[in-house]
């Protein structure tokens, strides 16, 4: 978010009391020091409106909500830290999609809490195995509890990640996953213990308390990845995910060892990607569950003709899908992604709005998009022509990023936190085909080696790195693909397409990069 100039005309959040310890003899109002009280109304008002604004928030370089400012300086005190925290998980409702990204945002953009704090809002949750067997689970409060824990698991990682989890914190967590009674407990619960596995004293507790049951609780859960229940699938997908990066069984094969890529031609490209989003082992189905903006192209490039793809929501929050060049950005952290820069195009189906070069249009012909709603991706290099359509419905037409550039264009997409979405390049038959003209599919013109269909696990890539030796012309950035681009107009060289797609500026004289030409390799 940009930098905020409305904080001097803020009004004051806090009503004060006088302390007792420091008033005057004589005079109870003087040299008192006021300690301030936080209105517990007030901040649930305020998370309330934030979730509001921040769901239809679509410009970066506005200054900040008065909410988001107003709740910064409450969690600026322990005292309304501990307040914000309470109320955003007795008043966030679990039907809002962008619920547990809103809970993760304001966590980031709010001063870290002392190990003192995070020690006393574990405590205040009540947290236990027996909390979490009640018989009336009050699935908004505990979903809520379980992205707090996770998102300030993410955050502190570290010796505060490790206060954190107490036994009664690994109880109710694991209550959850062992328990298929509510499976959005389920979810967020594993989604927390991903998080603080981020730590390698929780990953190897966490390890050990798996390894006490019978049968390993995520053997089970991730026979759901194929679901047709959207939550239920959702756990699936983690729990496989988990097994294969985090919380690894001796024997058991890895995911990508073991599905079958016989027919599949095009998936999401794991070598361009960016750090954080999980990929499925058949390359077809993406989720991110961190609070960065996460991006991905497929592996088919095309250049001329019609070409349409397919992609099925599974959670309804903020994703951004379309196309995009090698030369559009991913710049997670600064939360641009697909449609934010003049090569990419995208459609945000929870916010309505057709994104490009960081501009939107808002779309009032559809509903917001929910889990099982079907997006349609057409682009026509010959009419100069990108069309999206919902379930079939179609959506004006596109024509202004065909001034930018003319070809190179990849199937990609973005993803905000707690977001999944299954995609269709061709494998399957088409839900909403285009019936007016002739289009081609990735599946039947790609070509992948059996290497490049593997998606690896992320650990086993980093480990393949360090044994790898680098060749002379490598990138001077990744050391993996080949350097053929020059920057202009420094000219610097020595970088490969899929690192220089995601800079803005020279990594070696920071000059702005205003075009990248590739070289002959």
């Amino acid at each position: 978010m940009g930098d905020c100039c409305c904080k001097n005309s803020v009004p004051d959040v806090f009503t004060y009391a006088p302390s007792s310890a420091t008033q005057s003899a004589n005079s109870p109002y003087e040299n008192r020091q006021r300690t301030p009280k936080v209105d517990p109304n007030l901040v649930d008002q305020l998370v309330l409106e934030m979730l509001t604004v921040a769901a239809s928030r679509v410009d970066t370089d506005e200054e900040s909500p008065v909410s988001l400012v107003k709740l910064h300086l409450i969690a600026d005190k322990e005292e309304g830290w501990i307040q914000m925290i309470t109320s955003m998980v007795n008043v966030i409702p679990i039907e809002n999609p962008f619920g547990p990204t809103a809970i993760s945002i304001l966590l980031d953009a709010c001063p870290l809490p002392s190990r003192e704090t995070v020690i006393k809002v574990t405590e205040l949750f009540g947290l236990s195995s027996e909390r979490a067997k009640q018989g009336e689970i009050n699935v908004r409060v505990d979903r809520n509890i379980c992205i707090v824990l996770g998102s300030l698991a993410e955050k502190l990682v570290g010796p505060n990640s490790i206060a954190m989890l107490t036994e009664k914190t690994l109880d109710y967590l694991f209550t959850f996953l062992v328990d298929h009674r509510e499976p959005c407990l389920c979810l967020f619960a594993l989604i927390a213990l991903e998080k603080f596995a981020h730590t390698m004293e929780n990953k190897i507790v966490i390890k050990d308390r798996l390894e006490k049951y019978g049968e390993n609780p995520l053997l089970l859960l991730e026979k759901f990845a194929d679901s047709e229940d959207n939550i239920w699938r959702q756990v699936g997908f983690c729990a496989s995910w988990s097994l294969d990066n985090l919380f690894v069984i001796e024997g058991r094969k890895l995911s990508y060892e073991v599905v079958d890529m016989k027919d599949i031609n095009a998936i999401l490209n794991c070598q361009d990607v960016s750090e954080y989003l999980q990929i499925s082992p058949n390359g077809l189905e993406a989720r991110c569950d961190s609070y960065s903006f996460e991006s991905v192209r497929c592996t088919f490039q095309v250049d001329d003709g019609c070409w349409y793809y397919e992609a099925t929501v599974v959670t309804p929050g903020v994703m951004q899908i379309g196309w995009a060049t090698k030369n559009s950005h991913f710049l997670s952290d600064e939360g641009f992604g697909i449609g934010d820069d003049l090569y990419s195009i995208s459609y945000d189906g929870c916010r309505e709005l057709v994104w490009y070069n960081a501009r939107p249009t808002s779309i009032t012909a559809v509903k917001p998009w929910a889990p099982g709603d079907v997006l349609g991706c057409l682009i026509d290099l010959t009419t100069k022509e990108i069309i999206f359509s919902m379930n079939g419905q179609r959506l004006p037409t596109y024509n202004e990023i065909f001034e930018a550039t003319k070809y190179g264009f990849f199937a990609a997409a973005s993803f905000m936190a707690y977001q999944q979405c299954k995609f269709n390049f061709g494998k399957e038959p088409f839900k909403f085909a285009p019936e007016d003209r002739i289009f081609a599919t990735f599946n039947d013109f790609g070509q992948l080696t059996d290497e490049q269909k593997k998606v690896i696990p992320r650990r086993l890539y980093l480990e393949r790195l360090r044994h790898s030796s680098v060749k002379e012309d490598s990138c001077t950035l990744c050391y993996d693909d080949t350097a053929c681009c020059v920057l202009e107009p420094c000219g610097h060289r020595g970088f490969c397409s899929v690192c220089t797609s995601m800079l803005r500026d020279c990594p070696m004289c920071r000059g702005e990069i205003l075009n990248i030409r590739r070289e002959a390799i």
